[in-house]
């Protein structure tokens, strides 16, 4: 017996604005909805902070290529959509180190913060749910969670033993966009003091097919309302269909685990290993320049140069082995009722191969843990408090090493306390963090020579304190009206204090800043929902001031030697603002089953304060989704339209609107006799092949999102 995991000793510290996953049918429970990622399990619908839980059923509709991808279509969700195996999820126009990747709770411990064609080091395959909290969310995960946090919740770590004490799913798809193959399985067995897990998947994708011409004639000024139009006429005479070169990607995953299970508590272990080889679409060595930028500014590639690199192919090779311990210990009386205790450590590499030369070599060595101790009640509080510690080493060696290595070491503590007040679930918590990063050495510099003394070999070390409060008034049984306040410090990462080179993959030649200093926001979301009967729908406004809030800014200029255009970190005071709302209704009862509706709409709009607009920010979507469900099928027409976005950064080009019509089929097959349960699913994205850029990704103008895609597939559970 599984006592720990019976119990669910697991404790949440804010309460959060529902959102539900867009699967969920209008009379769903919500309250059987329960995130992971916190010291107590608690429903989504107890939770203030916004936060939307995608369950198994949901997650193997969306699944994608990447968790980027997986993610896009949530509320207030975006993606960076570098390339077919590298997207990171971007939450209300946040991105980067701002948006912290988890796996089981604990940091991704890869380099996909450090640039936009790197990628993250989880595949959705493996999750069992995937859970996205909107804003601040630093008082557990660190100081730089300020935009969010997602954690990818898995079974690598065993905390059950099956029912009969063996089971196991697989699961194969392909699509037409780019001939992906995909097979994955997941076996899980035991006792009941002892539990096993291992899982395995393969991916192997070609280039991507799209629309028309992977080049966005970002020229024509009179682009945005006759983009369609335009179109057509750019591409007549040439094939309809086109590939976005060096797109493909192949990737492996393997994990094995084994816990021992005790009536009051639980330790685990699992080792993982994650690999992907995958193209860099559009990589060019020598920018295209500034609309900007002087006439002469073509000339000025040397033609050898771009003879030299006209052939040449950029993949990135990634390799990843992890190991994680995870355990627990409940009942233990007195002052501290339990105990949850969290630690990964990888060894994480990737060489980016340039033709068949490697280029640049990455390594990231990096552990994180983190120790949660769920005390007796203070009176009428319930709480937790704890300590998180990490340490990262990052070295680059090569052409495009733009960050040098750095040692960052990091320790927070936290405390995490709720309780009920009349009609009112209230809670607080807080946290104190201290960071030191130590700069081993500096790139060589062979650009411009007036810019070195602003790169200074220095440590950085830092301080980040965080508090927030949260509140949910029940107004009824139906209705209830949460609250979430934030301040929140975010030290700098290494990039943005030591950057000083070309990056080649995004055809920018980027400059850190080691005189940069903490970035503090003031966040406050207010939402209201409807959680019961066969309307359901929830809002929720938001506004984070920043001061000294740290971009990546476009600065209009090209660096001499690389011909790169140079960007630099800069601080300047922000405020990102914006709203989430969705509506969930039952239509009618059909035959066996049942027709629901749910429409939603997002916005974020982001401003410096000395004017202009903050750069790669989402644009208004609005959306709807029609799905009929019944015992053993599923079927669901879904249309998106995302506005032209025209809210642009100063040197930022603005990207035409499109239109999103997928849709979705899964049909169970009845049961063999040997229990074995069978499913066939069908997914068709962009139906209407248009030509989409997302305005979030660096490389919108020569990599659009892949055209019309058939995918198909079949899973097994036995």
């Amino acid at each position: 017996m599984n006592l720990f995991k019976n119990m669910g000793y697991r404790w949440v510290p804010l309460a959060t604005c529902l959102s539900l996953s867009p699967m969920l049918s209008a009379q769903q429970e919500v309250e059987e909805i329960r995130v992971i990622a916190t010291p107590q399990d608690q429903t989504v619908a107890e939770l203030a902070q916004s936060v939307t839980v995608i369950g198994n059923e949901v997650l193997q509709r969306v699944q994608s290529r990447n968790i980027g991808e997986t993610l896009a279509g949530e509320l207030g969700v975006s993606a960076s959509s570098f390339a077919a195996a590298a997207s990171r999820p971007i939450i209300r126009g946040l991105a980067g180190a701002r948006v912290k990747m988890m796996e089981d709770s604990i940091d991704s411990l890869d380099v996909s913060t450090v640039s936009v064609d790197h990628a993250v080091s989880i595949d959705p395959l493996v999750a069992e749910q995937i859970e996205i909290f909107r804003g601040p969310t630093t008082l557990l995960f660190g100081s730089g969670a300020v935009g969010g946090v997602v954690n990818t919740v898995t079974r690598r770590i065993p905390e059950a033993v099956p029912d009969d004490g063996f089971e196991g799913a697989f699961e194969i798809r392909g699509d037409t966009v780019a001939g992906d193959r995909t097979g994955a399985i997941r076996l899980d067995g035991g006792n009941d003091s002892f539990a096993w897990h291992f899982d395995a998947l393969r991916r192997d994708a070609g280039d991507y097919k799209i629309p028309g011409l992977a080049e966005l004639n970002s020229h024509d000024d009179d682009h945005d309302d006759d983009h369609d139009d335009d179109h057509d006429d750019d591409h007549d005479g040439e094939a309809l269909t086109k590939i976005l070169e060096n797109s493909g990607f192949q990737t492996t995953s393997a994990s094995a685990g084994v816990s021992w299970l005790g009536d009051n508590a639980f330790l685990g272990v699992s080792l993982s290993g994650f690999d992907s080889n995958y193209g860099i679409p559009g990589h060019a060595h020598g920018g295209e320049g500034h609309d900007d930028h002087d006439d002469d500014h073509d000339d000025d590639h040397d033609d050898d140069h771009d003879d030299d690199h006209d052939d040449e192919i950029v993949r990135i090779d990634l390799k990843q082995t992890r190991f994680d311990l995870k355990g627990g210990w409940v009942n233990l009386g007195g002052a501290i009722e339990a105990i949850n205790v969290r630690f990964g450590v990888n060894d994480y590499g990737h060489n980016e191969l340039e033709g068949a030369k490697i280029g640049t070599v990455f390594d990231n060595r990096a552990y994180e843990g983190r120790v949660e101790f769920l005390h007796a009640p203070w009176g009428e509080w319930d709480g937790a408090f704890g300590v998180q510690f990490g340490e990262r080493k990052f070295s680059a060696i090569g052409a495009e090493a733009f960050v040098p290595p750095v040692d960052t070491r990091n320790i927070g503590l936290f405390l995490l306390e709720q309780r009920a007040f009349g009609p009112w679930d209230l809670s607080f918590g807080a946290r104190l963090e201290s960071q030191k990063q130590n700069p081993l050495s500096l790139p060589h510099d062979d650009h411009d020579d007036d810019h070195d003394d602003d790169h200074d070999n220095v440590a950085v070390s830092g301080t980040a304190a965080s508090a927030s409060f949260a509140a949910i008034r029940r107004l009824s049984d139906d209705y209830s009206l949460a609250m979430h306040l934030a301040v929140s410090q975010r030290l700098p990462v290494a990039e943005e204090l030591y950057a000083n080179g070309p990056h080649l993959a995004s055809r920018t030649f980027e400059r850190g800043d080691s005189s940069i200093g903490k970035e503090t926001s003031r966040h406050v979301d207010i939402g209201i929902r409807k959680t019961t009967g066969p309307l359901t729908w929830s809002f929720t406004a938001f506004q984070t001031s920043f001061a000294d809030f740290i971009y990546l800014s476009d600065t209009g200029k090209e660096d001499s030697a690389s011909k790169l255009d140079i960007y630099e970190y800069k601080q300047q005071d922000a405020t990102v603002s914006g709203f989430e709302a969705e509506l969930f209704t039952r239509i009618a009862d059909i035959g066996m089953g049942e027709l629901d509706l749910r429409v939603y709409a997002d916005s974020v709009k982001g401003d410096l304060d000395v004017g202009g607009y903050l750069p790669r920010l989402p644009p208004l979507r609005v959306g709807a989704r029609l799905q009929y469900h019944e015992e053993r099928l599923v079927l669901g027409v879904e249309l998106a339209r995302y506005s032209e976005q025209d809210n642009t950064a100063a040197f930022e080009k603005h990207t035409p609107g499109y239109t999103m019509f997928n849709t979705d089929l899964n049909w169970m097959l009845p049961a063999s006799r040997s229990g074995v349960e069978m499913s066939l699913f069908f997914r068709g994205i962009n139906l209407l092949n248009e030509d989409a850029r997302r305005h979030t990704s660096l490389v919108k103008d020569i990599a659009p999102l892949p055209g019309r895609n058939l995918i198909f597939g079949m899973r097994a559970m036995f």
